[in-house]
């Protein structure tokens, strides 16, 4: 197992770029980099209130830059490409179309992501590349993989290695549901729940075949092995896992790390690529931007953003010209998010249909209330009299 990490005098979202640093895979090149990739360094504890000066090079020294106060003269300019549509709708019902007509797989938990890599479906991006840095990936991490995610319910089913871990899990459960209080009730509920799912001999059999799949890639993880009993180990898995995106979006991902990088000396900032739907629906409650949708744009991997919390004017004004410029060729689907984010979604063949986007507006509408455009306002009365005459008949219908 890796080594602790000791982090001193620092806020969680510092601690964790630190914590990081000592768990990444090899730094990206221009191959892409899967499941099998080379194995994690091993991590040495880390003394961070003395710390020297990065060493160019690191994933240090690459949030350093990031971090770097800077200026420049102007301000920034959004460009139309960049901003919403008069109907808000469009922005995620294009995505959502892009998705159903791509049939691309969304992952609802751990065990379906793990699916994808296994499958080659999605790639890795170390926290280190060349033009890019993961920034702040998966900090709001706090499940366990071993359970399974119903989206509909919005419930976690805990997973068992094996039947008899069940029925050993069952019993234990109609011990403590046996008593009175809010203890046995809960087990009431929680052994009601996995009864409704073990109980059904093809889930069952589909549950087991989630946890051996979560935890086989675990012990063998590019290289790697993570103990998913271990917490820090768990939470370090996870983050790896939100680390894969398409191949599709990787190549427009670097496209524009590269612009950005050969332009300011300065690696790109990426702070999410995939994600589960559980993350997600988690996500939301921290984060208004994680889209309650029942396809969001980021459980597709083909989306990823990238932070601009730190970037003068005109380095955000070259990244938004090189999107719009991608927005123009068909290529992205792109917003400026209020939250120092631009959100990127990759169209690997161009826009959806106009009639699948349009058939999504009221899913769009329902999950974002007040996102339709707003009727024209009547004109004004110029009389008293008339103005009551048309109240009242509004009434009357």
């Amino acid at each position: 197992m890796f080594a602790a990490v000791a982090v001193i005098g620092l806020g969680a979202p510092m601690a964790y770029r630190y914590y990081l640093l000592n768990l990444a895979p090899p730094r990206e090149t221009t191959a892409p980099v899967t499941a099998q990739a080379a194995p994690e360094p091993s991590a040495t504890p880390v003394a961070l209130a003395s710390a020297p000066a990065p060493a160019p090079g690191t994933l240090e020294a690459a949030i350093a830059q990031v971090e770097e106060v800077r200026g420049s003269p102007g301000r920034v300019e959004i460009p139309d490409e960049l901003k919403h549509y008069e109907d808000h709708r469009r922005f995620l019902a294009v995505q959502m179309a892009d998705s159903q007509d791509r049939h691309y797989r969304l992952p609802d938990d751990e065990a379906d992501l793990a699916e994808l890599i296994r499958q080659g479906e999605v790639v890795e991006m170390p926290p280190l590349g060349d033009d890019y840095v993961l920034y702040d990936l998966g900090t709001d991490v706090t499940d366990d993989p071993l359970v399974h995610y119903d989206p509909e319910s919005g419930k976690d089913i805990r997973l068992f290695p094996s039947l008899a871990e069940y029925q050993a899990e069952d019993q234990r459960l109609a011990a403590a549901a046996a008593g009175s209080g809010r203890a046995a009730a809960k087990a009431r509920a929680e052994r009601e729940l996995l009864e409704s799912q073990y109980g059904d001999p093809e889930r069952r059999d589909a549950l087991l075949r989630e946890y051996q799949a979560v935890t086989s890639l675990a012990s063998d993880f590019g290289g790697a092995s993570y103990d998913l009993r271990d917490p820090a180990d768990r939470r370090r898995f996870q983050i790896r896992l939100l680390s894969f995106v398409r191949p599709q979006a990787r190549q427009v991902l670097l496209e524009i790390a590269k612009d950005y990088h050969q332009r300011f000396g300065r690696p790109l900032p990426v702070t999410s690529m995939i994600r589960t739907q559980r993350y997600q629906r988690r996500l939301g409650r921290v984060n208004r931007n994680a889209t309650p949708v029942e396809m969001p744009p980021h459980t597709t991997g083909m989306a990823f953003d990238v932070s601009y919390k730190f970037m003068a004017p005109d380095e955000q004004n070259f990244i938004m010209d090189e999107v719009a410029r991608l927005k123009e060729g068909g290529r992205v689907e792109a917003l400026r998010e209020r939250r120092n984010h631009f959100h990127i979604y990759v169209l690997a063949g161009g826009p959806p249909p106009e009639a699948l986007i349009a058939s999504f507006f009221d899913e769009v509408e329902a999950a974002h209330p007040n996102s339709a455009p707003r009727p024209a306002a009547a004109p004004a009365s110029s009389g008293r009299r008339p103005a009551a005459r048309a109240l009242r008949g509004s009434r009357g219908r």
